[in-house]
């Protein structure tokens, strides 16, 4: 059963952050002189790396929320999840930014943090679309369980 639900989080993780990703890296980054192999490798990179972040999450909001006895796929539990998504958000962006790992264009909105501009767009991204996955992949799997009876 939870390999199920499993499956659906990753697959919801995979189409959200595939989208996400190619929109945000036409317009708010600087990689339009990379050789292509190499952005497309650090595109494939990140998606990946997004979909581990995702699950990291899940799993950590889920061990946080039974700590605490609160339902991980209730109001109060998208809520923790969606805070610990946004303090890993602000955290991860801004290590990837000290590692210099990539360059915004100057269309990337951004806030200051320690010295390092953080992008708005990939805090949001990490913020809303582990909840938004979990969300998904919770009404797909309830919507087979239908088909399947």
């Amino acid at each position: 059963m939870q390999q199920k639900i499993t499956f659906h989080v990753v697959f919801w993780a995979f189409l959200l952050h595939t989208l996400w990703e190619l929109i945000q890296c036409l317009f708010l980054y600087e990689m339009w002189d990379w050789p292509f192999w190499e952005a497309t490798l650090w595109m494939w990179a990140a998606i990946f790396g997004d979909i581990l972040i995702v699950l990291g999450l899940w799993k950590a909001a889920a061990v946080f929320a039974s700590a605490i006895q609160v339902n991980v796929t209730g109001f109060k539990g998208y809520a923790l999840l969606l805070s610990i998504s946004f303090l890993a958000s602000i955290f991860l962006e801004w290590i990837a930014k000290v590692l210099n790992l990539w360059q915004y264009s100057s269309n990337m909105p951004v806030i200051e943090i320690l010295n390092h501009q953080v992008g708005l767009s990939p805090v949001l991204q990490i913020t809303f679309l582990p909840a938004l996955s979990v969300y998904l992949a919770g009404k797909s799997k309830m919507k087979n369980n239908r088909n399947t009876k």
